[in-house]
C-alpha cells in the first residue's frame, strides 16, 4: 500500500471531495429513512382507527363566523365551560342571537360557571339572561379553563389551558372531543345548580309565575315567552325545587303563601 505521505495535494483534494459526497449521501438517506418511518407510523395508526389531530387557531376576526357555523351545523347538547363572562371567542350580538335561537328551537345547552360570576352585576345579568332563554346552569367554586363542546363535532377551547391571552382554537379530532366531553360531564356532576338571580324568596322567575297564576298550560307559556316547551318545564321544575314542593298545585299554594 502506498504511503499517504507521498500523495500530492491534488490527490488529497479528490479524496476529501469523495468523502464529502459520501457523507452527503448518507445524510440524505438518513432523512429518507426517517420520513419513511414517520409515514409508516401514521399509516399504521390510521389503519388501527386513529385520527390525525386537527387544530385550527381562531383569530378575533374570524371567531364569530367559526362559532356561528358550528351553532348552525351542530345538533345535540352544547356544553359550555366558562372561565369568564367578560371575554370569549364570539361575544358579538350576531353570534349570541344565533345561540339563543338554537336553544329556543329545542337544542339543549348546559353551562358550568365559576362562583365569581355571581359576585358581579355583569355576571348576574349574564346568568339571568341565559337562564331566561333556557340554558341549564351549574356553578363550581373555580374553573381553570374555558371551552365549548358542540355535540360530537368539535371543541372551541383555549389554546393554552389556563391562559386566555393565548387565544382560541377549534379541535375536531374525535378522541379529543370525547375527552373534553368527559371532562365537562364530570365537572357538571360535581357542580351545584346555579341560584336564581334575584330570587331570594323562591319566586325569582316573575314572568313565569305570573303566567302560571293565570292558569296557562306549558305550551301556551312557551309561546308567550318565546322559549321551548322543554325550557318552560325545566324552569317550572326549578321553581318547585326551590320551594320544596312536588306538584304544580303545591307550587301555586307556596307562591301564594309567600306573597301573603
Amino acid at each position: 500500500m502506498d504511503d499517504p505521505s507521498t500523495y500530492d495535494g491534488g490527490v488529497l483534494l479528490v479524496l476529501e471531495e469523495q468523502l464529502r459526497r459520501e457523507l452527503g449521501r448518507i445524510e440524505e438517506r438518513r432523512r429518507d429513512l426517517e420520513a419513511s418511518r414517520e409515514l409508516l407510523s401514521r399509516v399504521t395508526s390510521l389503519a388501527l382507527g386513529a385520527h390525525e389531530p386537527i387544530t385550527e387557531p381562531i383569530s378575533d376576526a374570524i371567531a364569530p363566523s367559526v362559532v356561528n357555523r358550528l351553532l348552525t351545523e351542530t345538533t345535540g347538547l352544547l356544553r359550555n365551560f366558562v372561565l369568564t363572562v367578560s371575554e370569549g371567542p364570539a361575544l358579538d350580538e350576531s353570534t349570541m342571537r344565533a345561540n339563543e335561537e338554537r336553544i329556543r328551537r329545542g337544542e339543549r345547552q348546559r353551562a358550568v360557571y365559576p362562583a365569581s360570576a355571581l359576585s358581579s352585576p355583569q355576571g348576574q345579568r349574564w346568568l339571568a339572561g341565559w337562564s331566561e332563554v333556557g340554558e341549564d346552569q351549574r356553578v363550581l367554586p373555580t374553573t381553570e379553563t374555558e371551552f365549548a363542546v358542540f355535540g360530537e363535532a368539535a371543541v372551541v377551547a383555549l389554546a393554552a389551558w389556563h391562559d386566555a391571552s393565548e387565544g382560541y382554537v377549534v379541535i375536531r379530532d374525535p378522541l379529543v372531543v370525547r375527552l373534553y366531553t368527559a371532562y365537562f360531564d364530570l365537572a357538571w356532576k360535581h357542580a351545584v345548580p346555579a341560584p336564581v338571580v334575584g330570587g331570594r324568596d323562591g319566586s325569582g322567575d316573575p314572568r313565569l309565575v305570573e303566567l302560571l297564576e293565570l292558569g296557562l298550560k306549558d305550551e301556551a307559556i312557551a309561546r308567550h315567552l318565546g322559549v321551548s316547551l322543554r325550557t318552560v318545564r325545566r324552569r317550572v321544575a326549578h321553581l318547585m325545587a326551590v320551594n320544596g314542593v312536588d306538584t304544580r298545585f303545591q307550587l301555586g299554594w307556596a307562591l301564594a303563601r309567600r306573597r301573603r
